[in-house]
């Protein structure tokens, strides 16, 4: 069974281990739970909301002194975040003035509920009912190491569910406590809560969770610095171990690459190119033998992608001049008949488009498609790479400059380590002039660079040591 596999259910005591969870404290705000608040002065009753922090409190204060990592939401609905479609709900709601507005109290957190300065206490102010929306928090808590979160606050179906719908959708476990958890209905919440133990997540009351964590040793947790600086991956070797890397493939296709591909075709000479492919080629299958994920990205245009960030279409040159894409409004108007012509690339459906035959992708082996330089701009890849275990991205493939850095430099802002293998990019021949600055930029500040040859036998010695 596929599930047998990734499916395993942890006990409640293991999913809330205080070394990787975090407690999520959802808009427990004066504007929402004060009798001064614009939701009392609106006339709706909050005494519930004020039942419900004085269960939070303790729940705050057993974190606190078990170490939890602790991040507390804070809404906030100024008008300059404040978009259309939100402010239609809102005046519908009879906030025509929006909520919880920079300089008043209706942002403030209610008191008791707020942090108190700890080191394991981070603030993260949202401006949509999702926290995971325009915020960092997807940033703060795996900066922490945080697998599990806790979510508490109000409203239980608005914005504690909708936290917790995209805290699943980002693969951590989540657990609501039920009791810290305030709806606008008994039967709205409980419906939520239903539907979150069914589907997202498991429930719990706060006394099982302080239990738990009043219980729990006063081991090492994953937010305290020195507990980050022990697990830092220093060595090459370390880094791309295959138990945790993945080797990723770019654009290696037919309209870049290829003899008769389109590139080849507008009048860019490739020896870059074709002296690469083989070296590309000798990677992968050194992968494969080591038991290293692999993972295809390969560009897809067309017109139903084509946008002001979109490359468009390789066209011819003039006698020494440089390579380009082009894009600008002006081109593209007067590119009409060289589209017509077939000078597109990549374009869905095409042997252009397709992965070159020597690197074929094998029967399991991941496909994402890109519209955009960086393979991780709306694409699936992200997810692959999470919901695998991913630390490490090698990289390969074309353009150094283009695809391959755009791609680099996301995937060093999404915490991966990265590496470059820097003798399996390339670049047109006329782009020359950038191969090697490009390099420099991502040696310095983003990963490693290193030649396929340290790659490999640094997978060779992974394999040799599995052996013995």
């Amino acid at each position: 069974m596929i599930t047998d596999k990734k499916g395993w259910e942890p006990t409640l005591s293991q999913r809330i281990d205080p070394a990787h969870t975090a407690l999520v404290v959802v808009d427990v705000q004066n504007e929402f739970a004060a009798p001064d608040g614009l939701v009392a002065r609106g006339g709706k009753a909050v005494t519930a909301a004020q039942e419900m922090i004085e269960r939070l409190k303790p729940l705050i204060a057993d974190a606190r002194k078990a170490g939890v990592f602790i991040v507390y939401i804070r809404a906030v609905y100024d008008e300059p975040v404040l978009s259309q479609p939100l402010a239609e709900q809102f005046a519908r709601r009879d906030f025509k003035d929006s909520l919880c507005l920079t300089g008043t109290t209706g942002p403030d957190f209610v008191e008791g509920t707020g942090p108190v300065g700890l080191p394991n206490e981070v603030v993260v102010t949202k401006h949509r009912y999702s926290p995971f929306a325009g915020s960092d928090i997807d940033l703060v808590l795996r900066s922490n190491g945080i697998e599990t979160v806790v979510l508490t606050g109000i409203v239980t179906e608005v914005c504690v569910e909708s936290t917790a719908r995209d805290a699943f959708f980002r693969d951590y476990r989540v657990v609501m406590a039920t009791d810290c958890a305030c709806p606008f209905s008994e039967a709205a919440g409980a419906a939520s809560q239903a539907l979150l133990n069914q589907t997202f997540g498991r429930l719990a009351l706060s006394t099982e969770i302080r239990a738990i964590w009043n219980a729990a040793a006063a081991g090492p947790r994953n937010w305290q610095p020195e507990v980050k600086a022990a697990n830092v991956l220093r060595t090459l070797e370390d880094r791309v171990d295959p138990a945790h890397a993945a080797l990723v493939l770019i654009d290696v296709q037919n309209d870049f690459c290829h003899p008769e591909g389109m590139t080849a075709k507008s009048g860019a000479p490739i020896e870059m190119y074709k002296e690469t492919v083989p070296r590309i080629r000798n990677l992968l299958l050194a992968a494969r033998e080591a038991g290293v994920r692999v993972i295809f990205v390969k560009a897809t245009y067309g017109q139903v992608y084509r946008n002001v960030g979109s490359p468009y279409r390789v066209r011819p040159f003039a006698p020494g001049e440089q390579m380009s894409f082009t894009t600008s409004a002006t081109e593209i108007r007067a590119g009409e008949d060289v589209l017509a012509n077939g000078r597109e690339v990549c374009v869905v459906g095409t042997w252009g488009g397709q992965i070159m035959d020597v690197v074929a992708p094998q029967p399991g082996e991941q496909v994402v498609e890109k519209h955009r330089f960086s393979a991780f701009v709306d694409t699936r890849l992200d997810l692959l790479l999470r919901a695998n275990g991913v630390k490490t991205v090698i990289m390969a493939g074309v353009t150094t400059n283009c695809c391959v850095e755009s791609s680099a430099r996301d995937a060093a802002m999404r915490d991966y380590y990265l590496v470059i293998a820097e003798d399996c990019v390339a670049v047109p021949d006329r782009a020359r002039h950038l191969h090697e600055p490009s390099l420099e930029s991502l040696r310095t500040l983003f990963g490693l660079v290193e030649p396929s040859s340290k790659i490999m036998a640094a997978w060779h010695k992974a394999k040799r040591a599995a052996a013995e």
